[in-house]
């Protein structure tokens, strides 16, 4: 995984949002997974196409975390949520080139 590196959630998860965590539903597993206040923000900006990068410099700004610490931490937990099978590598849109 690099920080170039896009996700989304995958067809089979149910996402629900309560407040500060959110809980996901893998509904090939059945099996429920939680996330923290942090874990929340991170599939949040995976959702809207954000790089792991991307949300590695966000979380760095949003919780005052160094940014070696907020890459290292969203890298394990994407490589996580990657191995639950809870998320998928999604492709970004090419880039137009010009003629």
């Amino acid at each position: 995984m690099t920080e170039t590196t896009r996700l989304s959630g995958a067809a089979d998860v149910v996402f629900t949002a309560m407040e500060d965590e959110a809980v996901l539903l893998h509904l090939g597993t059945r099996k429920y997974y939680g996330l923290n206040e942090t874990g929340l923000r991170v599939w949040q900006m995976m959702q809207v196409g954000a790089s792991v990068g991307d949300i590695a410099a966000n979380l760095s700004a949003e919780y005052d975390v160094e940014g070696d610490d907020a890459r290292e931490a969203v890298i394990s937990l994407c490589e996580e949520l990657l191995a639950e099978g809870l998320v998928t590598p999604s492709t970004p849109e090419p880039e137009p080139t010009e003629d």
